[in-house]
């Protein structure tokens, strides 16, 4: 069986060492390379490879919002992250049934990473649960995102986080709103796309909604004990504010 490979990593001398070790094995067809986390998206959609080698360090797109977008393709591969990660997220990793190679890598663990692909090529399990899996097990984020990788039409888009108005969840979809463009992002649950947000920027407003308090004009009472937020764009888009939510905002804020 040969496996067909793409490989991403902003460091040019990684990518050389990388490609020349996989191009020296035999069933090994590297269909691609890319130097940042998008060209890396794009060269999977287009490529539809078997095995994905991605740094976890990347512009535009790390690699772990990478695997988040993978998840939304037709043809998705499987992923071996190419890393210096700390030892907790090895671990993490290691329980995932997917796999990891230290920099610099050596080609033994390189077959031996193969070695796996192969197996689970073979055996046609399923990717999508093997990438579920492996956003489960990887450790909190050390940094918050600046970036959003969003879907509009057939392009996918990095929004400055600082853009964002607020974020809802409407039939099982995570949308934002920045401006008068309301893009998907590749989130499950209105909680788990606010873990990856700046907690005192980003808060949850509603069962439905997030909101950057940044960008908050006013906040009007309802007879009904409830308020809504008045964002700052031009058409002072009206936030639903929960009783609850709202106590705390006015902790934080002491309204």
């Amino acid at each position: 069986m040969t496996i067909r490979a793409v490989f991403a990593d902003d460091e040019k001398l990684a990518r050389e060492e990388l490609g020349f070790l996989l191009r020296s094995i035999n069933d090994v067809d590297v269909v691609g390379e890319a130097s940042n986390g998008v060209d890396a998206f794009h060269l999977i959609e287009k490529e539809r490879p078997d095995l994905a080698f991605l740094d976890i360090e990347m512009p535009g797109l790390d690699g772990f919002q990478l695997v988040r977008e993978i998840q939304a393709l037709d043809s998705r591969p499987r992923v071996v992250f190419v890393t210096a990660y700390d030892r907790y997220a090895l671990q993490a990793f290691e329980v995932s049934a997917l796999d990891y190679l230290l920099k610099p890598v050596s080609r033994e663990r390189l077959v031996q990473a193969l070695d796996k692909v192969r197996a689970s090529l073979e055996t046609a399990d399923n990717i999508g649960d093997k990438l579920s899996a492996l956003l489960s097990a990887l450790p909190a984020r050390a940094r918050r995102l600046s970036k959003i990788p969003v879907r509009r039409r057939k392009h996918l888009l990095l929004l400055d986080v600082d853009s964002v108005l607020y974020a809802y969840v409407k039939d099982g979809l995570v949308f934002v709103v920045a401006g008068d463009a309301h893009d998907v992002v590749a989130y499950r649950t209105l909680d788990e796309f606010a873990s990856e947000l700046d907690p005192a920027v980003f808060h949850r407003v509603h069962r439905s909604y997030l909101a950057n308090a940044n960008h908050i004009g006013e906040i009007i009472p309802l007879a009904s004990g409830n308020y809504e937020l008045v964002m700052d764009d031009a058409a002072a888009t009206h936030v639903p504010l929960s009783r609850q939510h709202a106590k705390e905002l006015r902790r934080i804020y002491k309204w």
